[in-house]
């Protein structure tokens, strides 16, 4: 063995001991009753039996547990790769297979016979297997008969045999120690995990069965369930402790402790060095947000905290009063529209907090807060309280908010964490909602097995924001410089330094009424190019002339655009879009003769949705893009708009230290000052009126 391995080996033990040293005095005695005691205790076997109402949910999990116990359960015998393989890379449709060998596509009928896609099939087979095993396991401990109990002990025993057999492997090719993250029986740690939890139930459904030996038994718990979470163990360091996977790390440790009455796992999961109390402080922000800054990884390590909370509870453990946990029902609200839908930020999927309905019962039945009700989808008295403009500081996220119902309008801005493995390139990157719709859209992940999830949705490109040089941003946590918000106003002047090291981006965003005004600068050391960028999904119709063009560029997303056009900058333009005859938005942009303008259509939700989008272009050492959203619907509130001079003593400010805008309307205008500026000591002024930052005058 090598010094290097060795180094590793004394690493790994010394986290696993002061893991333990860690937990082993805070946490009491647990209480473990009789099996089955995880999922289901005896006495809810017994009430489910007793309740003539569920009665139809026993039949039905007999009728298919016999099908089950016809068709009969596989166990693969080698072991399995990345679930996210198993998918076309041309189109991303998920695969047929026609055979253990054979696996076709169902939309451009590709063949896959490769040993990737073959090892990620048996992942889906493993995963069916579990499920089997728990189906069988319940329909037993319901029914009392042991013929559904056989094959789950047969199926648990044979994995017991195989799992030791297989090698350390991961979804890139390595295999042993280099495996760090990877897994044995799964491709990864965290299948790993979640997948030993259902097993872990599945066992304590049928661990007291009369069909079942002592000697099987400890088999299943040290060979299978005790060897797997142990493994883990020994290599969580290496998943970076702060992430999803740890909570589902967590929750193994404590599901399976819970299932083979191992005090020591318990205390591993919950008082470890990187345990759930921990991941509490350290994974969670003071926002209720998830750090990774994606509500769909919030939604995934809730679902193992939830495990947790579950596993915990069955051996007397509460966690009630800490307020960090409870925060994460909380933090979802605030993230989301109106109506209740998620903005796509970094690594996430389309949602709505309503479509959270299971999360919320379950966070009222634990916290027993008033608050969760309204998500419920239960009848309720408890109104949703209504939601305003706030400065997500801890996650670094700005949502302005204004309106009612179909007049609500919210624009958020994502400034702060980058996000980890899971965040995305976009810093300052605008969303926007309103009339009913989401208009400016960020694509979030797709899915991680096509090409477009690296070409596309993680570049710079693909977001609201500014691109330099046809080049991604640098992972950068920005700052809020300034936020205001009161009845006539909400506004947020926010920062990043070091998504374009040499260069400062500031975006200062108003929200009044029906009008969204945008001033986006960016200074740099030297000219360059820079491209402001707009993804709209009701449409991009320019009021210019505009010319074919084949293509903007074969990297960094560039290659993605289709339906090119571009026309030469002028003074000022509209782009306009709509969702119906009602639902009509204008946008007002600033321009002049040495910018380009492009439009054309990206990538949006999937890889079949084409978004249009618009592109201008400005080469220059700094540069500051102004854009006024008219989101008055078919009543086209703005006439016209115009830039105002402002004073820094006896000069007039340039437009990269302040910016004033009178904006006409059908019914009077609408003057907006604002002070870029960073702790600069002589005032801005507009007409003698001294400026503190902002100033909003309506007339």
């Amino acid at each position: 063995m090598t010094n290097i391995l060795r180094i590793i080996f004394v690493f790994i033990s010394f986290c696993i001991i002061s893991t333990v040293i860690n937990c082993a005095s805070k946490l009491p005695e647990p209480v473990f009753k009789s099996h089955p005691r995880l999922a289901y205790t005896t006495d809810e076997i017994n009430a489910w039996k007793a309740d003539a109402k569920r009665s139809a949910e026993i039949t039905h999990l007999r009728e298919r547990s016999d099908i089950l116990l016809k068709q009969g359960l596989t166990v693969p015998t080698l072991e399995g790769n990345w679930y996210f393989y198993y998918a076309c890379p041309k189109d991303g449709a998920r695969l047929n297979p026609e055979s253990l060998e054979r696996h076709v596509c169902p939309v451009c009928h590709a063949v896959y016979t490769d040993e990737r896609t073959q090892a990620s099939y048996r992942t889906i087979l493993n995963d069916q297997l579990n499920d089997a095993c728990y189906t069988l396991a319940l329909t037993y401990a319901l029914t009392g008969e042991v013929k559904y109990a056989e094959p789950v002990i047969k199926a648990l025993c044979e994995l017991a045999r195989l799992y030791p057999t297989w090698e350390h492997h991961d979804r890139w090719g390595r295999r042993g120690l280099l495996a760090v993250v990877g897994g044995w029986r799964y491709a990864q740690l965290l299948d790993e995990s979640y997948t030993i939890i259902i097993l872990a139930k599945a066992y304590d459904l049928i661990s007291d069965a009369p069909n079942i030996t002592a000697e099987q038994r400890n088999n299943i718990e040290q060979n299978l369930l005790k060897r797997t979470v142990e493994n883990v163990m020994k290599f969580q360091i290496f998943a970076g402790s702060k992430n999803n996977h740890q909570t589902w790390f967590n929750a193994s440790y404590v599901t399976v402790g819970v299932a083979i009455g191992d005090k020591s796992l318990i205390n591993a999961g919950i008082n470890g060095a990187h345990g759930f109390l921990w991941q509490m402080k350290e994974s969670v922000t003071d926002d209720g947000l998830w750090y990774e800054g994606t509500m769909s990884y919030q939604r995934y390590a809730m679902l193992a905290i939830i495990q947790t909370l579950d596993s915990c509870a069955r051996v007397g453990w509460n966690f009630a009063d800490n307020k960090r946990l409870r925060s994460m029902w909380l933090g979802p609200i605030s993230m989301a529209y109106p109506n209740g839908q998620f903005p796509v930020f970094h690594d996430s999927d389309p949602g709505s907090v309503y479509s959270w309905s299971d999360f919320y019962r379950y966070g009222y039945s634990y916290f027993k807060d008033k608050r969760f009700l309204p998500y419920t989808g239960e009848a309720t008295t408890e109104k949703a309280e209504q939601l305003n403009s706030s400065n997500l500081s801890s996650i670094g996220i700005a949502a302005l908010r204004d309106g009612l119902g179909e007049k609500a309008i919210c624009a958020m801005i994502d400034y702060g964490q980058h996000g980890d493995h899971h965040g995305h390139p976009d810093k300052l990157n605008l969303v926007l909602y309103a009339m009913g719709n989401e208009i400016l859209l960020d694509p979030g992940r797709i899915t991680y097995s096509v090409p477009e999830y690296e070409t596309w949705c993680r570049t710079t490109l693909a977001h609201n924001t500014v691109v330099l040089n046809g080049e991604n941003q640098q992972p950068d946590t920005g700052k809020m410089l300034y936020f205001h918000t009161d009845k006539e106003y909400s506004a947020a002047l926010m920062e990043s330094t070091g998504a374009y090291p040499g260069n400062t981006m500031r975006r200062f965003v108003i929200l009044k009424d029906n009008i969204l005004i945008d001033f986006f600068l960016v200074i740099g050391e030297k000219e360059q190019q820079t491209d402001w960028v707009m993804h709209a999904r009701g449409g991009c119709s320019i009021d210019m002339q505009l010319s074919p063009l084949e293509t903007l560029g074969k990297t960094s997303g560039y290659q993605h655009i289709t339906d090119i056009q571009s026309a030469p900058g002028t003074t000022q333009f509209k782009v306009s879009g709509q969702f119906d005859k009602d639902k009509k938005y204008v946008i007002w942009c600033d321009g002049d003769s040495t910018s380009t303008i492009f439009t054309g259509k990206g990538i949006g939700y999937s890889l079949n949705e084409r978004v249009p989008m618009m592109i201008r272009r400005r080469t220059a050492q700094a540069t500051l893009f102004t854009t006024v959203y008219d989101l008055s619907g078919n009543r086209t509130a703005v006439k016209d708009m115009k830039r105002l001079p402002l004073q820094i003593g006896n000069s007039e400010a340039k437009e990269n230290e302040a910016i004033a805008l009178q904006i006409a309307m059908n019914n009077g205008t609408l003057t907006v000052a604002c002070d870029l500026r960073i702790n600069a000591k002589t005032p801005i002024k507009l007409d003698g009126t001294k400026i503190d930052r902002c100033l909003v005058i309506e007339r």
